[in-house]
C-alpha cells in the first residue's frame, strides 16, 4: 500500500499558517491511500477522516455485487453494491471492515489525517480494528494494549496469521497502512496513539 500526504502548504508541515493578522492556526493534513483490494475478501481499513466515512463516500467505484462485512457489538453487518450500497454503513478511521471483491482494484480514501492523541476502544472478545492514522509499524511500536495471552489474526492472501501477546507479542507483525485485524482480548482496553506531525 502506498502512502502520500498532500499538503497545501509548507508552513501546514511546520505545523502552523498564520492568516492574516489573527491568531489562527490550522493544522488539517489532507492526503490519500490507495489500497489494492484482491478478488474475494480483504481485510482493510479507512485511513482517513472523510467527514463522513460512508461508503458511498469510501468507495468511488466498487464492483456491482461486492459486499462489505462490518462486526459491530458482536455481530455482523453487511451492505452490498448494486449501483449504490444497500446500507450505507460508517467506516471510521479505527475500524476495520471485510470486503469482499468480486474482481481486483484499488480503492483510493481520500481525507483528512487525525491528529493529536487518538483513543480508540478495544472491546473485550472479538473485534476488527486497524490504527487511526495512516501509519504502518509492528503491533509494539503502534503501541496496541494487550493482556497476557491476547490475540490478534491478519487476514493476508486468503489465510489468517496471528501474533500472541505474553509480555511482548509474538511474532511482532507489521500493520500496513489501511490494514485491518481481528483482535481477540480478554478485557476492554483503549488503543492511544499520538501523531503529531
Amino acid at each position: 500500500m502506498r502512502t502520500k500526504a498532500l499538503l497545501g502548504l509548507a508552513a501546514l508541515a511546520a505545523g502552523a499558517l498564520t492568516v492574516t493578522a489573527q491568531n489562527v492556526y490550522s493544522l488539517n493534513i489532507v492526503g490519500y491511500v490507495n489500497t489494492p483490494l484482491a478478488a474475494g475478501f480483504n481485510l482493510i481499513a479507512n485511513p482517513l477522516d472523510n467527514g463522513t466515512n460512508d461508503l458511498n463516500s469510501l468507495f468511488a467505484s466498487p464492483g456491482f455485487g461486492d459486499t462489505v462485512y462490518a462486526y459491530v457489538s458482536g455481530a455482523f453487518q453487511n451492505s452490498q453494491y448494486f449501483g449504490s450500497w444497500s446500507s450505507d454503513l460508517v467506516v471510521t478511521p479505527g475500524q476495520g471492515i471485510f470486503y469482499q471483491a468480486g474482481s481486483p482494484f484499488t480503492n483510493t480514501f481520500v481525507g483528512n489525517v487525525l491528529t493529536g492523541s487518538l483513543t480508540n476502544p478495544v472491546p473485550a472478545g472479538f473485534a476488527i480494528k486497524s490504527s487511526m492514522v495512516p501509519m504502518s509499524g509492528t503491533l509494539e511500536a503502534l503501541s496496541f494494549p494487550a493482556s497476557f495471552g491476547d490475540t490478534v489474526y491478519f487476514y493476508r492472501s486468503g489465510a489468517y496469521v496471528n501474533s500472541q501477546f505474553f509480555g511482548s507479542w509474538n511474532p511482532d507483525l507489521t500493520v500496513g497502512v489501511g490494514e485491518a485485524f481481528w483482535t481477540q482480548v480478554s478485557a476492554a482496553e483503549s488503543w492511544v496513539e499520538t501523531f503529531n506531525p
